[in-house]
């Protein structure tokens, strides 16, 4: 006999393809699930599947072989149209089964067990099931486990739906951020062409350029799709031409980083960590004429590292305060530190500052 449709199938159809998971890759997650179930109700055959309008799909199996079968001969499809758990002892004794090919063939199913799939409306979408080829009964510790291992597979998909969705919000920010940084870098240069003086005309072309510098920092860092890396090399040669605009008349910078790919959030720790000491240098001691910046990044196995020096005048009390995050610079650059898991310390002997940032594994590294 073939399933009934449910009594509100257009909406649970709905609810099923909001999850997004039919056609899927097999996955570990939902194979050890199937595994783990078929194990604890010592049965041949368990499935995670989906109750799709003419099939039903399985996201994980084990001892089926097959990804997916006609509604007309489903077990599944029937399960799904009462309670929250169903439990046939001999499939040949129910109406709905006694007739199914899958059940009355040469090894055919003749036990069914399995707990109902229901998305956050309440609305079924698929069973975790077990099956047998031999009537028998589940005791009451192997219902539990189909109970909470199909609330398990409910908890994954609901998981992945509201990082899906946290996924579309950063992305609308993201480009929102976008948008107004580039209208505050027009707005800016608008103004700097009608400025009353020449001092006011070249602040505000100095804030324009950090602006646009920054809206372009901000498209390049967050318009990545997920698993997609960062050449470091290429970064921060680019960086380095922006930050050279920023540089009073004098003060040469230079950047060395290796040809490797790195992961964003590491990309993107190391250059707000530059910005942070390239701002202090020129801001504490640094002398306009003859200054200089050096920033110096290797990787390995072993892990990575950020040395920036300056020749400025900072001495050893310059350093102590730094170590000690007195001012909003440092604590800026030991938070960022912190997020990747780093250590810091500052040195100065009065003729410069030196910042070593490292990194002992490669936990940000990419795989």
């Amino acid at each position: 006999m073939k399933p009934q449709p449910h009594h509100q199938e257009h909406e649970r159809l709905l609810e099923l393809r909001r999850y997004n998971i039919l056609d899927t890759e097999r996955e570990r997650d939902f194979d050890e699930i199937a595994e783990l179930a078929a194990e604890l109700c010592d049965v041949p055959v368990c499935v995670v599947n989906f109750i799709d309008a003419e099939r039903q799909w399985f996201k994980a199996e084990v001892g089926l072989g097959v990804r997916s079968t006609p509604l007309e001969t489903s077990l599944c499809g029937h399960a799904i149209l009462q309670g929250d758990f169903v439990e046939i002892p001999d499939t040949l004794a129910d109406v709905r089964m006694a007739d199914n090919p899958l059940c009355t063939g040469d090894g055919g199913f003749r036990f069914y067990a399995g707990a109902v799939l229901k998305g956050a409306s309440g609305l079924p979408i698929g069973t975790l099931c077990v099956l047998d080829q031999r009537p028998r009964t589940l005791d009451p510790t192997q219902r539990h486990v189909l109970e909470v291992l199909s609330r398990q597979v409910m908890r994954e998909l609901d998981l992945r739906i509201a990082l899906s969705r946290e996924k579309v919000l950063r992305r609308e920010v993201d480009h929102r951020v976008k948008n107004s940084l580039a209208s505050i870098g027009a707005m800016l240069s608008m103004k700097a062409r009608r400025a009353p003086t020449e001092a006011v005309r070249a602040a505000l072309e100095d804030a324009g350029v950090r602006i646009r510098s920054l809206s372009s920092l901000h498209a390049e860092l967050h318009d990545l799709d997920d698993g997609q890396t960062i050449d470091l090399a290429a970064l921060f040669r680019r960086i380095a031409i922006d930050l050279e605009q920023l540089l009073p008349a004098g003060i040469v910078l230079s950047i060395t980083a290796p040809e490797v790919q790195v992961m964003p959030q590491l990309a993107n720790g190391l250059l707000l960590i530059v910005n942070e000491f390239v701002s202090n240098s020129v801001k504490h001691g640094l002398a306009e004429e003859q200054g200089r910046i050096a920033i110096t990044i290797d990787t390995s196995a072993e892990g990575w590292s950020l040395v920036c020096r300056d020749n400025g005048s900072a001495g050893p009390g310059d350093a102590a305060r730094a170590n000690a995050m007195t001012g909003l610079g440092t604590q800026v650059i030991w938070s960022i530190a912190a997020s990747l898991d780093a250590a810091l310390v500052w040195s100065a002997d009065g003729h410069g500052m030196e910042l070593k940032v490292t990194h002992g594994g490669r936990s940000a590294m990419p795989a």
